[in-house]
């Protein structure tokens, strides 16, 4: 599951969203559990990232501040998925949410190496010139109809959803420790 999908049934009321993402968060385990019956020794689940900080939401906005409401059905999808995974041996649940906050939320002046380097987090590298649009699109002569950053290396976002590989490499150099415990950590049969 990720933002992609939130947004394509992206629902109305705060009781929606709690309804909608308990039925995903309860599917996922279910999976962990069966995957785990198939004899996969190490289950890596990710947590939502905040999706209301992705372009898509903050465009609404000129690209100044996350959207809440989108947040807050990642905070509740993330807090569920926490819950009913509980301490399940073999499991590890990688925070997104926490690593894409640090990088694109942070006060100014605060943050890591990493998230200093992008001039703008909530800004996508490319842009669709039309509400409509989309990155990629074109006219019927082949003619774009977007318009692309020239240091793509300096936002986060790539598109509307989409890190750039900059904004990747930065995530995963958050998460690089974590991930490192949790696969050098012993099977528990």
């Amino acid at each position: 599951m990720s933002g992609a999908d939130i947004k394509n049934s992206f629902l109305s009321s705060f009781e929606d969203i709690d309804t909608y993402i308990g039925n995903v968060t309860t599917e996922i385990v279910k999976n962990v559990v069966q995957i785990q019956k198939l004899g996969v020794k190490k289950v890596l689940v990710n947590n939502m990232h905040p999706i209301g900080c992705t372009p898509l939401r903050t465009s609404t906005n000129n690209y100044t501040t996350c959207d809440l409401l989108a947040n807050y059905a990642a905070s509740v999808h993330n807090k569920n998925l926490k819950q009913l995974m509980g301490k399940k041996n073999n499991a590890y649940m990688l925070d997104l949410y926490t690593a894409f906050t640090n990088i694109i939320n942070h006060a100014p002046g605060e943050g890591s190496d990493q998230s200093n380097k992008f001039n703008d987090n909530l800004a996508p590298c490319c842009e669709g010139f039309y509400d409509t649009g989309f990155c990629g699109q074109q006219d019927d002569t082949g003619e774009p109809l977007y318009e692309l950053c020239e240091n793509p290396d300096q936002l986060f976002y790539w598109d509307e959803v989409h890190p750039t590989h900059a904004g990747w490499k930065a995530v995963m150099k958050a998460l690089e420790q974590p991930l490192k415990e949790f696969l050098d950590r012993a099977y528990v049969p």
